[in-house]
């Protein structure tokens, strides 16, 4: 997070949620990156080159506070389907059916937009960089990496983006309300589809990973990493070593360990607040184990609704409400809304704050106990994983 006092901008890591449109959008290249162990950046503010301009503080999404009064009104009113690709091939070796990079390809292709901003891969670390996509330059499935659960400075590109008709926006909800902030003269219309992101990891949580596979993180990050496909919800992969996604999501999503900090101060995980019309995430819960895969897709605008049925390459299934509901994480969701307050350091109510210093506290306990250890027996993990949640059972 950064702020500007006095013409003196500051920055903040523990509510940064790296998203890296600072570095993007000043005009004086007064903000460098600094890589961490972790493989978070540090935000470095040159004062002799800095401005105050306050580019950067605007476009900043951990500046962005909402009171998400009504947040959770309509969703039994909202339309739901499980889309994947009409390819079996594409659908397994994709995230999740491959909804979101099936969406890319086919608005590009029919016209349906003129121009995306994503994700394309890249041969370091992080893996992955912003990438703008156009008719003329249309992805393959392979330019695009699946999900990726390090984090990625996401916005750092947007120079690429060049003024288009109907320009199509995809990422987690810090992301969009980054984008959001510069995109008023790069198009006429802009569509947002939105990453469904309840927590960002560290490449810690990679490396605990590899831990569980028997190997490990390189300290040079010269490895290949691979979270997701063959099927659903597939295989996580370390170079040659590989564990189910699963059995891998239970202790650093289950227990939200290795999260990047400004995490804590998002409660927008639909990306409803950033004008998202779609939101793509994994039907936990309301499907099983499969070769294949799909996405549980919430429709929030009718503009999202039409550039669903007009991709000729999605099979989509419609859901009710009621089916869909206990995948749709919104519990959850509320505890992160009612704990913002705690971590952006604002009054709330006692209850809040306990919930947060009981969850600090287990994390710090599990993590010693997990990065200490030597590799464990697979069963040790699981029964970490069981353990009572204990911001939960305040937050019932």
């Amino acid at each position: 997070m950064l702020k500007l006092n006095q013409k003196k901008l500051s920055y903040t890591f523990d509510r940064c949620q790296q998203c890296g449109i600072c570095y993007a959008v000043c005009p004086e290249n007064a903000i460098s990156l600094s890589l961490r162990h972790d493989g978070l950046h540090d935000i470095k503010i040159n004062a002799a080159l800095c401005i105050a301009c306050g580019k950067c503080v605007r476009s900043c999404p951990a500046n962005k506070e909402y009171g998400y009064e009504g947040y959770f009104d309509g969703f039994a009113q909202k339309k739901y389907y499980l889309g994947y690709h009409a390819d079996n091939r594409i659908r397994r070796e994709s995230s999740s059916g491959g909804v979101c990079k099936t969406l890319i390809i086919d608005s590009l292709k029919n016209g349906m937009v003129d121009g995306a901003y994503s994700l394309k891969c890249t041969d370091s670390f992080p893996f992955a960089q912003g990438e703008f996509y156009t008719r003329e330059h249309i992805p393959s499935f392979g330019d695009m990496p699946n999900s990726v659960y390090h984090s990625v400075m996401a916005c750092t590109e947007i120079d690429r983006i060049q003024p288009c008709k109907r320009l199509m926006l995809v990422g987690t909800a810090c992301q969009l309300r980054a984008l959001n902030s510069i995109i008023k003269d790069k198009c006429d219309e802009v569509v947002r589809v939105c990453i469904f992101c309840k927590q960002q990891k560290t490449l810690d949580s990679t490396r605990f990973l590899a831990k569980m596979m028997g190997t490990s993180v390189p300290p040079n990050l010269k490895f290949r990493p691979r979270y997701r496909g063959d099927g659903w919800p597939g295989i996580v992969r370390v170079d040659g070593f590989e564990l189910p996604y699963s059995r891998a999501t239970q202790i650093p999503f289950g227990k939200r360990l290795w999260t990047v900090p400004g995490c804590g101060i998002c409660g927008d995980s639909f990306g409803m607040e950033a004008g998202a019309d779609i939101t793509l995430m994994d039907p936990w819960t309301i499907c099983s184990h499969n070769e294949l895969g799909e996405t549980l897709v919430t429709v929030h605008t009718q503009k999202g609704d039409e550039l669903l049925q007009q991709c000729v390459s999605l099979n989509l299934e419609p859901r009710l409400f009621s089916e869909v509901e206990p995948a749709l994480s919104l519990k959850d969701v509320w505890r992160k809304q009612v704990t913002e307050p705690v971590y952006r350091g604002k009054p709330c109510k006692k209850r809040y704050v306990r919930a947060v210093r009981a969850e600090r506290r287990q994390q710090r306990l599990l993590r010693m106990v997990v990065e200490m250890l030597p590799r464990l027996p697979i069963i040790c993990y699981r029964i970490l994983a069981k353990l009572p949640d204990l911001r939960n059972r305040i937050l019932k």
